[in-house]
């Protein structure tokens, strides 16, 4: 009895890939992303206005030195 393992190579059908942020381009990112949390913007609705993830989104507002804020809600007691 054989098993036939099928390596997939590219990119899955109907997926888009963004281009990788890098160099200056990062920066002036990160740095635009900053202006807008300190003013009040949440980290989903930053994401989700620059069709990025969660997690990329986070990482660029902490390479730009932003503090993030708590989560926010009701304190539990």
């Amino acid at each position: 009895m054989t098993t036939e393992v099928h390596h997939q190579t590219g990119p899955r059908l109907g997926a888009t890939y963004r281009r990788r942020l890098k160099g200056t381009e990062r920066t002036k990112v990160a740095r635009a992303l900053g202006l807008e949390y300190e003013a009040g913007a949440t980290i989903r609705s930053l994401a989700a206005d620059r069709d990025m993830s969660y997690g990329t989104t986070r990482q660029l507002l902490l390479e730009a030195g932003v503090r993030l804020r708590g989560r926010g809600g009701r304190v539990a007691r």
